[in-house]
């Protein structure tokens, strides 16, 4: 009698447990599952917008004409340097801040809500922003390089400075949201391993290297992912600032997916490149979680 209490008990628990899982996992299922399964039927066929209730199925074809796309290895080229950079610069920015703001100091929290707030404005209107500021003519910013006596840049309008333009931005949009990550890891991090090696004699440098870093790998791993993540997802800036210009300096994957769906229409040879650019993912995240696997535990 008693088993089948506790085993009526477990049910409804179970069922509690699955009602409020359920808004969730129907929405991972309707907004990412469903349209992966669709975009990965819809690469096997010549699918247009114009007419979609016409599918014609040409098997690898768009596969193949991928091969000699160069706009396309162009794009990914592109998007692994903006990747590449980003999280070079980023992940130690955003652990450098979480040093900072981690210490109990007055007006600490007015400090984080300032580097966090770009995190939650919309991506469209800080584009809009830093395109007025980086303005060849009258921008801010080279009102401040003619202040010192450096003279005007054309940023977004030049193939060699419109890249490190758009990184510059995405950097200070998104070191916010990695910094709160690095902070949750260092706050995990128990002092009495900071203390053991303040007895033994380590200086601040060698806690940082001894203690710190080892004890924030999982941390890291996990920042490097999101950030590799997001950096393979950016578009609202490209398509806002640049269009993939000047001489697709800028043009990176998901813009390049974008405009083969939604301006020349050929979404099946889109929904190829969606499934390229996943797979590319997927396999540079088992690659990072490979080589950054924790080895210490807490």
């Amino acid at each position: 009698m008693a088993l089948s209490v506790r085993r009526a008990r477990q049910i409804r628990f179970g069922l509690f447990v699955a009602l409020f899982l359920a808004p969730t996992f129907i929405g991972l299922f309707l907004f990412q599952a469903l349209p992966t399964l669709t975009a990965i039927r819809n690469s096997f066929y010549e699918y247009s917008l114009l007419d979609p209730d016409r599918l014609t199925y040409i098997g690898l074809a768009n596969y193949t004409r991928m091969l000699k796309d160069t706009i396309f290895f162009k794009s990914i080229g592109n998007t692994f340097i903006y990747a590449f950079f980003k999280i070079l610069i980023q992940l130690p920015l955003a652990l450098g801040l979480a040093m900072l703001v981690q210490r109990p100091l007055r007006g600490i929290g007015i400090v984080r809500s300032a580097i966090f707030a770009p995190v939650v404005t919309a991506v469209s209107i800080i584009a809009v922003v830093w395109n007025l500021m980086y303005d060849p003519e009258h921008g801010m910013f080279n009102s401040l390089l003619v202040a010192i006596g450096i003279g005007k840049q054309p940023f977004l309008t030049s193939a060699s400075q419109a890249m490190p333009a758009i990184i510059a931005m995405s950097i200070w949009q998104d070191v916010g949201f990695t910094m709160v990550i690095f902070l949750a890891g260092l706050q995990g991090i128990p002092e009495e391993f900071y203390e053991a090696a303040a007895i033994d004699g380590a200086g601040r440098f060698q806690r940082f290297r001894h203690v710190t870093l080892p004890l924030l790998q999982r941390t890291i791993l996990f920042a490097l992912i999101t950030t590799t993540i997001f950096s393979f997802q950016v578009f609202t800036p490209i398509y806002v600032m640049t269009k993939g210009g000047p001489l697709d300096s800028t043009r990176l994957a998901v813009y390049d997916i974008f405009e083969q769906g939604f301006v020349f229409l050929e979404m099946g040879y889109a929904s190829a490149l969606a499934v390229v650019l996943i797979g590319l993912l997927l396999i540079i995240a088992a690659i990072q979680s490979r080589f950054l696997r924790a080895q210490f535990e807490y």
